[in-house]
């Protein structure tokens, strides 16, 4: 195919600028398919269900205590009222019932203040284990949101770019003598569709032109537009 010095100059450089808003655009993609987060959610997801398990526990504990705190709460009442009794009544049998009702009485609350202080050491610990959960929690999703961000500020940028490059693309494109772009256009739908010979080496595709092709398309006049024998890309000599 034909074509002038500037007009295989500038086919590459409409090559050169579709490569960058490939590249731009895989780029794009990487960032806002979310997979660079995957791990990321995963972990945040194990977290809150720690959480809720953490929550869930310091809740039982919290509940038990309420329960043996009222427990409590029933006997001093009834040691009170039992006391009064006593230092109101003439009866020695009803003193000395009022006595061995005090006395089974001040074994329950030692026994439920055992207990308490048992189920306040349990809701220190569960406590503990929330607070952990949530320091990291936390920590993982400021972690979370800061990358987020950076993405954000990232997508921008590439979107923009995108946006100049497509400008630019559209600028050369129109450039162009129709012919010359609509070939470029059909090599460009399977590949890479220009690239510049250097040494015997295609620009396109990377491959190393042989001996024989390679003297084929040094023949050719410099105004006759050069093909790769591998990718069918124009070469620009």
């Amino acid at each position: 195919m034909k074509a002038t010095n500037n007009q295989q100059t500038e086919l590459l450089s409409l090559g050169e600028l579709d490569l960058e808003i490939k590249r731009s655009k895989t780029a794009l993609a990487q960032l806002t398919n979310g997979h660079q987060f995957e791990t990321l959610r995963a972990q945040q997801l194990s977290l809150a269900t720690e959480l809720i398990e953490a929550r869930n526990a310091l809740d039982t504990v919290e509940l038990e205590l309420k329960r043996a705190e009222a427990d409590l709460k029933l006997v001093e009442e009834r040691v009170k009222k039992d006391n009064a009794l006593l230092n109101q009544t003439t009866s020695a049998k009803d003193a000395q019932g009022i006595q061995a009702e005090l006395a089974t009485l001040a074994r329950r609350q030692s026994d439920l203040e055992d207990a308490e202080l048992q189920i306040l050491e349990r809701k220190d610990e569960c406590l503990a284990s929330f607070d952990e959960v949530m320091a990291r929690k936390s920590s993982l999703d400021a972690e979370i949101a800061t990358k987020e961000a950076a993405v954000e500020v990232e997508v921008i940028k590439l979107r923009s770019g995108l946006d100049l490059l497509t400008q630019r693309r559209a600028q050369q494109a129109a450039s162009t003598a129709p012919d010359l772009l609509q070939a470029y256009e059909k090599k460009l739908e399977r590949s890479i569709a220009v690239g510049r010979l250097v040494g015997r080496e295609c620009g396109a595709c990377r491959i190393g032109i042989g001996a024989t092709a390679l003297a084929e398309i040094n023949a050719l006049p410099f105004d006759e537009f050069a093909t790769c024998p591998d990718c069918q890309a124009f070469l620009v000599r």
